[in-house]
């Protein structure tokens, strides 16, 4: 093997490293973060990386990740195909309403398409700076210690498990630190590589890495001596007011809300079920102002096993055609109550008794009048179908004709005392062109999503002790988690006269597998633990909704709306009153100051050329690459020409920058100059090789030029002369 393949390899080694190394950055930001996919940008660094290995010019290569970077974005916000072009608009609009908010720091309201786009740049430059610490700098120490600083972060303060990636991270720095000491050890002693010392190198570095590894997984180790010092110290920087770090999962004191939370990922049940739905615990319907305590009702009602349960009856309306599903729950951490999806009719377990707490809506099991733990039951339930047009009439409940219902009224419209005027504002301003109690909640429901609030489990403060929690959240965070979002749901549809209630439980879980046609095995978690809003419509019962960003309860919508019906052919046509012909039609004022451009025109403008011309836009841009391409493949042949008639035009001043791109040339035409060879020595192998003296003569003149000798102008001509013959010859 030649000293030039075996570079190439270790060039490609270390290139994959470096890739690797770098997406050990990523890899933690599906946890940590609301990212979808990493697909894109995964794909975009070892597109970055083979552009630098093909030592691609930079003006193509990023045209090409360009490209790639709108193809993403699209993609993965804006729906249509790519070719199409429709969402040139959309994208330009984002871009511009970004900017904007960008120069005005709120940081908040940035789109996710525009801070995807930042994250294109922030790899760009990562694999940039890669391949200059590789290729250049030949050390890789401080990216290195910087990617396990990251992940020891991540692993401490979240839920990320980084005990694989500091496994990876070890084994792909040694590496590369120990492929980079043998590169610097060759430059400095002009060493001229062979492959029985890279292998001398190479394969005692590995061999030791590899078993310094398995010896680290395999040998056993002790427990900590120290408790985790985390949650003490949020606790502490938190002060006497705060919660500290919680972990996620049910518990039944939600008095003081906020404050961040670790995951557990421990199993609580495994259920086998029809379809995906939430799993119902409980509800509270008291806000304090810091978090929820539950109706002190103690009125229940007791049911056997397999017996109907009629007050669940009233949820979702009377459909006697919906079937009755039954869906088997198999407990991992026994509680003395049951999880039930919407619908439930009947609990089946035998020996068992069923309490169910008015006040809360939780069903406790018990043995021979003793709570128990049950390990396994089944439930069955119907799927509940609400009827959109039902929705969209039910209006409010009338107490004066229905004064029984002014005790629900007042207990679900319920609010403190201390609750800052301008959040009622907010839930006036959000409805203020709905018209139904639908519409309104609707709205609110959208209203998180809508203005960029953001999913966070760990960035969450805790409300002051004169700070009322829901405010906190809408007007000075803007991100939390899902009891951040019910809660503040609840208080904006309460402030609108609106009954609701908050509800706690878990989401659908994870998949595990397929059981049979019918029945799919999911596995829910502490960190399924979730709480989301109902709101009580007359006629209907309570109807879940989800405001938390990033999540969906599933509920089942049917829309039976009425269609418009259409106009009669035979109807008579409205009688349009004739223009008067001799009143000329009056312009429009133009207001004062009034600027006559527009971006949003200028954005439908661009977006409307687009539409039109795509076809012809896109064989352009494909011409254009595909020449550009070919002229880049063939730049030796008329890349000399092109010098020869620059320099034509050119004094005799410039002899200097004429002979440095001669030198260039040679070059890229193979004739490198080794490492401590002189220019003289250099233009003596030149003119051997071509069989000339013109080099040497070329040469000669150059260092003359450097001692201060300027060239006269036949002196330029004659070697302009014998540049243009040397230089052509590297087009060969």
């Amino acid at each position: 093997m030649s000293a030039h393949s075996s570079n190439k390899i270790q060039t490609i080694v270390l290139y994959l490293l470096g890739f690797f190394l770098l997406w050990e950055w990523l890899r933690p930001l599906q946890e940590v973060t609301d990212t979808g996919s990493l697909t894109y940008f995964v794909v975009f660094i070892a597109l970055s990386f083979v552009f630098y290995y093909l030592n691609v010019h930079w003006i193509l290569s990023a045209c090409i990740k360009m490209i790639f970077i709108m193809y993403a974005l699209q993609a993965l916000y804006i729906d249509g195909a790519f070719l199409s072009f429709v969402w040139v608009g959309p994208l330009l609009s984002d871009f511009i309403e970004n900017i904007k908010l960008t120069i005005g720091r709120e940081w908040y309201e940035l789109s996710f398409i525009y801070r995807s786009l930042l994250f294109f740049i922030l790899l760009w430059l990562m694999t940039y700076l890669i391949r200059y610490w590789l290729m250049i700098k030949k050390t890789i120490l401080l990216f290195y210690i910087m990617t396990i600083v990251y992940i020891t972060i991540l692993d401490t303060f979240t839920t990320f498990d980084g005990s694989a990636s500091i496994i990876r991270v070890i084994i792909f720095g040694f590496l590369l630190m120990g492929i980079l000491a043998l590169q610097k050890i060759v430059d400095k002693e002009s060493l001229i590589p062979s492959r029985i010392k890279a292998k001398r190198w190479i394969i005692p570095l590995v061999f030791m890495v590899g078993v310094s590894s398995t010896f680290a997984l395999a040998a056993p180790k002790a427990d900590p001596i120290w408790p985790d010092p985390v949650p003490f110290l949020q606790s502490f920087a938190d002060g006497a007011g705060g919660t500290g770090v919680s972990k996620i999962g049910y518990g039944t004191d939600d008095t003081a809300l906020g404050g961040p939370f670790i995951g557990d990922d421990s199993v609580i049940f495994q259920a086998e079920v029809k379809r995906e739905h939430y799993w119902k615990i409980e509800t509270k319907s008291i806000y304090t102002g810091k978090g929820w305590e539950a109706t002190p009702v103690e009125e229940s009602v007791a049911f056997r096993s397999g017996e109907p349960m009629n007050y669940f009856s009233y949820f979702g309306g009377k459909n006697e055609s919906t079937p009755i599903d039954s869906e088997k729950v198999i407990v991992e951490e026994p509680y003395s109550h049951i999880v039930y999806p919407y619908g439930l009719q009947t609990v089946q377990r035998d020996n068992t008794t069923f309490i169910l707490n008015f006040g809360n809506e939780k069903i406790t099991t018990y043995q021979n009048y003793e709570e128990v733990n049950l390990n396994e039951y089944v439930v069955d339930y119907k799927n509940p179908n609400f009827s959109l047009k039902a929705l969209r009439s039910a209006k409010g409940i009338d107490v004066r004709g229905m004064p029984e219902m002014e005790p629900i009224i007042n207990q679900f419209t319920q609010l403190p005392e201390g609750l800052p005027q301008r959040v009622k504002d907010l839930a006036n301003e959000i409805t203020a062109e709905e018209e139904t109690h639908y519409e309104k909640v609707k709205a609110i429901e959208k209203y998180f999503s809508q203005k960029g609030y953001v999913y966070d489990q760990f960035d969450v403060p805790v409300p002051e002790e004169n700070q009322d929690y829901v405010d906190q959240f809408l007007f000075e965070t803007r991100r939390g988690y899902c009891d951040n979002f019910s809660t503040s749901m609840v208080v904006l549809v309460r402030s609108l006269g609106i009954p609701a209630r908050w509800v706690k439980g878990y989401t659908e879980g994870e998949h595990k597998k397929r059981i049979d046609s019918e029945y799919d095995l999911y596995e829910v978690s502490n960190n399924n633990a979730h709480s989301w809003v109902e709101v009580l419509f007359p006629e209907i019962g309570w109807v879940p909704f989800e405001p938390t960003v990033g999540f969906s309860n599933n509920v089942t919508i049917n829309y039976d709306l009425d269609l418009p019906e259409s106009t009669p052919a035979n109807a008579p046509e409205t009688e349009k009153p004739s223009p008067d012909k001799n009143v000329e039609p009056k312009a429009a004022p133009a207001t004062s100051g009034e600027s006559s451009f527009s971006f949003k025109e200028m954005v439908d403008d661009v977006k409307t050329f687009f539409v039109d011309n795509w076809k012809v836009l896109f064989m352009i841009l494909l011409g254009s690459v595909i020449v550009a391409m070919i002229l880049f493949r063939l730049r030796g042949r008329w890349f000399p020409y092109f010098l020869i008639f620059y320099f034509r035009f050119k004094k005799n001043t410039d002899f200097s920058s004429a002979y440095l791109s001669l030198l260039y040339q040679l070059r890229r035409y193979g004739l490198k100059m080794d490492d401590g060879q002189t220019l003289r020595a250099y233009s003596r192998y030149i003119d051997t090789f071509f069989g000339t003296r013109e080099m040497s003569i070329l040469t000669s003149r150059y260092e003359k030029g450097l001692y201060g000798q300027e060239l006269s102008d036949e002196d330029w001509i004659q070697m302009r002369e014998l540049w243009e013959n040397l230089i052509k010859r590297t087009t060969g």
